[in-house]
């Protein structure tokens, strides 16, 4: 069985699959569209796109998601939930199906009135992320200015944007990594010094990991009215309690987010019932070299390098074997993956797996190689 996680290689996804990869599982980051081709029945995919950069839409691939899915391959984060986090009216819909608090949402358009809103509220594109063009707007003149700076966004041209109630003025969030039923890691943020964001890409800083009590139910019901399988959940801080702002299908984390006693990426795999190898004993933090040596891709006792051949076998009675050159090796032994181009002419981030095999061209012609 391989577990692939679906979308681009970012920091989250590698350490991600490589997490696993200690734990014996055979992860892999993949393109959507090469999954199509890859993916078997026996084999599990959890779809991590985000947003496109010009935050007008998810990333491409969900034509390919549902592809799978009607295949009847496991598919986890399917492609109406995953379209559900990122859209933020969908998601505001959905909770307020569901009794879940979270902030009054309206939709602006282009070109029609400004509806009555409260005040002090904030806009954002109906598909953002990284804190990128969300405007606070305390006053209908505040409103009018941020309407007149974001008019010639692509995401506004083409969806509008959505204004919600600032139901806190708290420089701080939780963010809470929610998987299957169960909360597998949560940490506290807070803005960076004259911000009101969070996000880290804004200069937000992890202050300290934990879960407040309360919180991890309002972080699974959250989830579960999206009908997301792995995703954090943003809460915000009221007098009240907590109002769950926004979730997150291709959410961003790492160790600073652990709770204590608990692995992550191990509970992630247990809460989606995704079962790893009796062999693989050692938790994250221990002792990995055994696994990484198996993981390296070697040829005639040296790693791999650009300008070597990756052949992959068929995995079924009739398949031929794929072809790539690898151009650009990242990474370190055991934790190594390829920039590669294939037989037709793509590129694309390729992991290496137990069905690849490593050859040498005829002449030993390399292509200079980079490790990062």
């Amino acid at each position: 069985m391989r577990v692939a996680l679906l979308g681009s290689p970012t920091k989250t996804n590698v350490e991600l699959a490589f997490s696993w990869r200690r734990l014996g599982v055979d992860a892999r980051v993949l393109w959507p569209r090469e999954a199509l081709g890859l993916l078997g029945d026996d084999d599990v995919a959890i779809t991590r796109l985000d947003v496109s950069p010009t935050l007008d839409d998810v990333e491409p691939g969900l034509d390919c998601i549902r592809e799978l899915e009607a295949r009847g391959l496991r598919v986890l984060n399917q492609a109406d939930a995953l379209l559900a986090c990122h859209d933020k009216l969908l998601t505001a819909r959905r909770l307020e199906d569901a009794g879940i608090e979270h902030p009054w949402t309206v939709q602006l358009l282009p070109d029609a009135p400004l509806p009555v809103l409260p005040f002090p509220c904030v806009v954002k594109p109906r598909f953002g992320s990284w804190g990128q063009d969300v405007l606070l707007a305390r006053t209908i003149e505040d409103l009018v200015a941020v309407v007149r700076l974001v008019a010639d966004r692509p995401w506004w041209r083409r969806h509008g944007a959505i204004a919600q109630e600032l139901v806190s003025d708290a420089r701080c969030d939780l963010r809470i990594v929610v998987a299957g039923d169960r909360v597998v890691a949560g940490a506290e943020r807070t803005a960076a010094p004259d911000e009101w964001r969070t996000n880290v890409t804004l200069g937000g800083r992890v202050v300290k990991a934990e879960v407040p009590p309360g919180t991890a139910d309002i972080a699974i019901g959250a989830a579960r009215a999206i009908g997301i399988d792995f995703a954090g959940v943003d809460l915000l801080p009221t007098l009240d309690g907590w109002v769950v702002l926004e979730l997150n299908g291709a959410v961003d984390f790492d160790t600073r987010y652990g709770i204590p006693g608990v692995d992550p990426y191990k509970a992630i795999l247990e809460a989606l019932g995704i079962a790893t190898p009796e062999l693989a004993g050692a938790q994250y933090s221990g002792e990995t070299t055994g696994r990484r040596v198996d993981m390296t891709k070697m040829l005639h006792g040296e790693p791999a390098k650009a300008g070597d051949e990756i052949v992959i076998t068929g995995h079924t009675v009739g398949d031929s074997p794929r072809t790539a050159v690898i151009l650009e090796v990242l990474g370190a032994p055991g934790t190594e993956r390829f920039r590669v181009r294939w037989e037709d002419g793509h590129e694309s981030i390729y992991f290496p797996g137990a069905d690849a095999v490593i050859k040498r061209p005829k002449g030993g012609r390399r292509t200079k190689s980079r490790a990062v």
